[in-house]
């Protein structure tokens, strides 16, 4: 019977998880309750607000079903609380990797990860904010087969494969709990150095043959489909492994992390702070209990640890090895909340000596970790609120000037000429870097990568339109017309004019920036 079922569930479920996810939905809740109760669409939003989410051409092959539970729309509710459980759910599963006892750390594990501005960046993302969420439980579920006493190696292939075929960026959260786990074991455990090494080569292999199944379905579904990879973040180069350039990667690896953590590019800011006291009592309690584990007496051991340590930082960016040139953005740094997870564990680790002073500076650092991250989400969606409403009211005054231009009652086609001014940053410096919310327009230049048209779709949408927006050579034949290269710029009188079956509006001049 289901209530015996229920009942016999909940003696398995251990106290600390059970706080730890409930302690995801309450942070999750005050973090993101802005976003998931109001439409604060970005520009991608107003193009994907129903699609199918094909994205087989992006490498994301299984993303459609991923998404489809939810339905194809971008549902603001629906969608993002699905994401915050998913990360609950997550958070959960790297409570049991980290053989987790305390319910305050359990509960900051939660806390932590749900309102990591990575999930914000997501949330702005909304029509495959559910996907994304999925893919990171099962990167999670991933590192937990793989971390067990008796691993599946096997079915961690699996899910690194189906976790890699929704979102790509999310392969490095794997890597960064094994790492995270691995380290554990040799700082605060007693797993013997043979051990951990013959643990970490399995593992290896078996990320290998995860991206090896991934390879092998999106090639699978690529010729099923006869579809190409698009030239988009460098995916169709990343197929082939012909973007790789050691140097550059490590480049873009170092960049990624001081962006992340320590970016003073506007002045010394609290993210910054914070970020800088955690890494010193991190570094500080560890090397500690090296100390007094007295681990410099096992060379082979405190080589492993070292090895592990670079390649936490090379993992967090792993994909930047495949491809230098990446543009590695908010919405790929889920790996990076692993840092934290050092410093959150040190509330159940350690020698006896001090443990109530480190106890407390855990509990009200992270708690302050946690609250600056709320804020950051909170101000990210009041300035998409302000975004999305300023963008519309522009969109309004266009329709309007299309609607008086003569000749515009034949045109079912739209040519849009550059982009408004200050509408083509996709991210914002709070800090950190939110990636999909701006200070200026959402409606974006068109984007013929990966074939969209946002000033299209808002159209269409909001003003009850039914354009087809011209883009390719087609596109070009138009601007070589002497018609097009006289015309202003929005504002200006002349900014908008048909020619025949087309209504052709210049926002900027082709190109610019």
């Amino acid at each position: 019977m289901p209530e015996k079922v229920l009942k016999k569930l909940n003696t398995y479920l251990l106290p600390q998880w059970k706080v730890c996810f409930f302690a995801s939905l309450l942070v999750g809740l005050v973090a993101h309750l802005y976003k998931i109760t109001s439409w604060l669409p970005n520009w991608d939003s107003l193009v994907f607000r129903y699609d199918s989410q094909n994205m087989i051409a992006l490498g994301r092959w299984f993303l459609p079903v991923a998404c489809s539970f939810s339905s194809f729309y971008d549902l603001p509710f629906l969608n993002g609380i699905l994401a915050i459980v998913f990360h609950a759910l997550g958070a959960v599963c790297i409570c049991k990797i980290l053989k987790v006892q305390k319910k305050i750390t359990a509960g900051l594990i939660g806390a932590v990860i749900v309102s990591f501005p990575t999930v914000t960046s997501v949330l702005m993302y909304n029509y495959v904010a559910d996907g994304y969420a999925i893919s990171f439980f099962l990167a999670t579920l991933a590192a937990l087969l793989l971390t067990k006493e008796k691993p599946k190696y096997l079915l961690s292939a699996v899910l690194i494969a189906l976790s890699t075929g929704i979102y790509q960026a999310y392969i490095t959260v794997t890597v960064m709990l094994v790492l995270l786990r691995l380290i554990d074991e040799i700082v605060f455990g007693n797993t013997s150095f043979r051990l951990v090494l013959t643990k970490a080569l399995r593992i290896l292999l078996s990320g290998v043959l995860g991206m090896a199944f991934y390879a092998i379905t999106l090639k699978a579904m690529l010729g099923i489909c006869s579809v190409e990879l698009l030239d988009y973040q460098g995916i169709n180069s990343s197929a082939s492994l012909s973007g790789i350039d050691l140097f550059a990667s490590l480049y873009v690896v170092k960049q990624s992390f001081l962006k992340c953590f320590f970016d003073l590019s506007g002045g010394i800011n609290v993210s910054v702070v914070l970020n800088g006291i955690l890494l010193i009592l991190t570094l500080f309690c560890y090397i500690r209990q090296i100390i007094t584990k007295k681990l410099y007496q096992q060379p082979a051991k405190l080589l492993l640890l070292a090895v592990f340590g670079v390649l936490s930082i090379l993992g967090s960016a792993a994909l930047a090895f495949i491809n230098a040139e990446i543009d590695y953005h908010n919405l790929m740094l889920m790996g990076y909340c692993v840092f934290y997870l050092f410093f959150l564990l040190l509330y159940e680790r350690g020698t006896e000596k001090f443990a109530e002073l480190r106890c407390w500076t855990v509990l009200i650092t992270a708690t302050i970790l946690v609250a600056n991250q709320v804020v950051i989400s909170n101000v990210s969606y009041h300035k998409a609120q302000m975004a999305y409403e300023k963008s519309y009211g522009v969109l309004l005054r266009i329709a309007d000037r299309m609607e008086q231009t003569p000749g515009q009652e034949q045109c079912n086609r739209l040519l849009v000429i550059g982009a408004l001014k200050n509408s083509e940053a996709y991210s914002v410096t709070l800090p950190p870097v939110i990636t999909g919310i701006t200070d200026g327009y959402i409606l974006r230049a068109d984007d013929e990568t990966v074939g969209q048209s946002v000033l299209c779709s808002a159209l269409n949408d909001y003003c009850d339109k039914n354009y087809e927006f011209i883009s390719g050579e087609e596109k070009k034949a138009f601007l070589q017309t002497e018609e097009v290269k006289a015309m202003n710029t929005w504002p200006q009188d002349g900014c908008i004019k048909t020619i025949e079956d087309t209504i052709i509006i210049k926002l900027g001049t082709e190109g610019e920036k």
